[in-house]
Formats: C-alpha cells, sequence, structure tokens
C-alpha cells in the first residue's frame, strides 16, 4: 500500500513515495497547480494527472479534491474558476469540494470555517488502480483527531472511479468513544453555456428551504432557474436531478438525500475574489449529500456510507 505523506514532511519524501506510485500506476503523474491550470493564483499545490484511454481528470492532493474530468469524447464536467488561488489551506474554488465535517456555517460556532475542514486539508492517497473496464479507481483517507474545530476523533474514505463517468463513494467513520453528527456535502461546481438559459430537472414541486431567506420553506415551481442568486437545500430527493445545458449532466446518488443548488449571482460574485465579477455565468453548484435536518447521526465506531455519480448525457 503506497501512502502519499502530508504536505508538511519534506518534498523528497513525498516526492519518493508518489514516485513509487507512478511507477506502479503509469496513468499517473505528479504536476502542479502552476502547470495544470496556466495563470492560477497562490503558492501552488501539488496535482495528480489521471490520464487512461478513458479519461482525463486532475487531482488537488489537498482536501481529495476533483478539479477536472473530461472522457475523451466527452466535454469537460466540471468547472474551476480562474480566480482559484492555489494557496496551501485555503479552500479551492471549483470542482468537487469535500465539504465535512459540516456543510455551510458551524451552527454551534460561526467563527469557525464555513463548509468544515477536510477541503482545506491533506488526505492520503492509499490505492490507485487501473479496473478490467480501463476506468482509474483512487482511493483518499482522511483522519482527524478531536481539535478545536470538531471535538471528535473521526475518518473518512473517498473512493474515486473516473471512467466513462464520475463516480464518488464516501464513508464516514466515528473513531471517538462519544456519538456524534455531521453534515457533508460534495460541492460540485459544473460548467453551464448560459447562465440565462440552463435548468436543474428533477425539483419540480418539491420543498426546499430557502437560504436567501433564513430556510424559509418554498415549493419548487417548475425546473430551477437562475434570474439572480439561487441559495437553496432541497431534502428527501430520491430521485436523480439533471443539468439541461452544455454539456448537458445527470446526477444520481445512493444515501444523498439533500441537494443543493447554487449560484451567487453577479452582485455576489464581484465581491467573491476568488470568483470575481462576471465569472458566475459560467456555472452552477448542484451537490449532493446530507445537510441541515438529514445530517448524519454517528455512534461510537459507526460508519456510514454515500455515493454519488455524475455523467454526461444526450442534450435535453
Amino acid at each position: 500500500m503506497v501512502v502519499i505523506m502530508s504536505l508538511l514532511t519534506p518534498q523528497s519524501s513525498l516526492n519518493s513515495e508518489l514516485n513509487t506510485l507512478i511507477a506502479r500506476c503509469d496513468f499517473l503523474e505528479l504536476t502542479s497547480s502552476d502547470k495544470a491550470f496556466p495563470n492560477s493564483k497562490g503558492e501552488g499545490l501539488p496535482i495528480l494527472r489521471v490520464n487512461t484511454a478513458a479519461c482525463n481528470a486532475l487531482i488537488a492532493l489537498q482536501g481529495a479534491h476533483l478539479l477536472s474530468f473530461q472522457t475523451r469524447n466527452g466535454k469537460p464536467l466540471l468547472w474551476v474558476s480562474p480566480n482559484c488561488d492555489f494557496t496551501p489551506g485555503l479552500a479551492l474554488r471549483g470542482g468537487i469540494p469535500v465539504c465535512l465535517p459540516w456543510f455551510g456555517p458551524n451552527t454551534q460556532d460561526p467563527k469557525k470555517p464555513k463548509h468544515g475542514f477536510a477541503r482545506n486539508r491533506d488526505w492520503q492517497l492509499s490505492d490507485a488502480k487501473l479496473q478490467a473496464d480501463g476506468s482509474a479507481q483512487l482511493v483518499f483517507n482522511f483522519i482527524s483527531s478531536a481539535n478545536e474545530l470538531f471535538d471528535f476523533d473521526f475518518t473518512a474514505q473517498l473512493t474515486m472511479t473516473l471512467g466513462a463517468s464520475i463516480k464518488l463513494a464516501i464513508s464516514i467513520k466515528n473513531t471517538d468513544t462519544k456519538p456524534f453528527d455531521c453534515s457533508w456535502v460534495l460541492h460540485s461546481y459544473h460548467p453551464v453555456e448560459s447562465l440565462q438559459t440552463v435548468r436543474v430537472q428533477g425539483l419540480a414541486g418539491r420543498t426546499y428551504l430557502d437560504n436567501l431567506e433564513n430556510h424559509a420553506v418554498k415549493t419548487q415551481d417548475g425546473d430551477v432557474s437562475f434570474p439572480a442568486e439561487v441559495d437553496r437545500v432541497y431534502p428527501a430527493i430520491e430521485n436523480a436531478v439533471r443539468i439541461a445545458s452544455k454539456p448537458a449532466i445527470e446526477i444520481t446518488h445512493n444515501n444523498c438525500p439533500s441537494v443543493v443548488v447554487w449560484n451567487p449571482g453577479a452582485t455576489n460574485a464581484a465581491k467573491i475574489a476568488d470568483i470575481g465579477a462576471g465569472h458566475e455565468q459560467g456555472y452552477i453548484c448542484v451537490e449532493r449529500g446530507a445537510v441541515l435536518a438529514e445530517k448524519w447521526h454517528l455512534t461510537a465506531g459507526e460508519a456510514k456510507s454515500a455515493a454519488v455519480e455524475i455523467k454526461e448525457i444526450s442534450a435535453i
């Protein structure tokens, strides 16, 4: 088993482990954010490049963060902000951040970082292999001891299967002696041809909580559109949801009851340094997870798992 050490370890140790992995997996390459994302901001982060006959992808070791994905004959399914800051410890804007062990503001202490801390810290790559169907499978692990941000021990595992689609399987285990609640989301950013015309399908008639109005309970009228800022949580969504744009994208799941739909709108985007004026036009977030009343309660030693698949489909 090969382990990628923390970025806090000497660079020679990191490179030694990665070289061992790459020697075994010729579909992997170690690069850097400045090479993978020319003109990117920040001090720079190590990036894994996945290159197979089926697809190519880029993954930041910080946060086990899938940044880009495209099948050989398809369109990019993920969006990364042109103003994304690749400084170690900062959240990366775009791709699929893993928001854990809470989503949104911390309900107990709003001074704590939004969306938890797993996306800002290093994960370990414990396995990588090419499967029989040509897809690449990578397994990342995260170990967190009780600390000032979250007073419980826990581990998380994220398995990425990248081939004809993106498949992400997440497992969270309470390794503490006390129970705790956690919420999480796979905070996916998807490119759209036009923010004015894109629609999210599969949520019509469903109840949602409007984050712009203090979680006011509303009912979705038709498909979701984006005439202005949108920030909503749809609970108890068992069916797939689709993004009607170019590319057209379908998101299916197992045990991810919550759907979060977000775009900051023009006014807020201009105020967010790592988005910037006008860049809100290029993406929407359609995320699956377990948040608010659907958060996970984990007893001592208990683990729960969930999965998401994201794929390009014919125009809808």
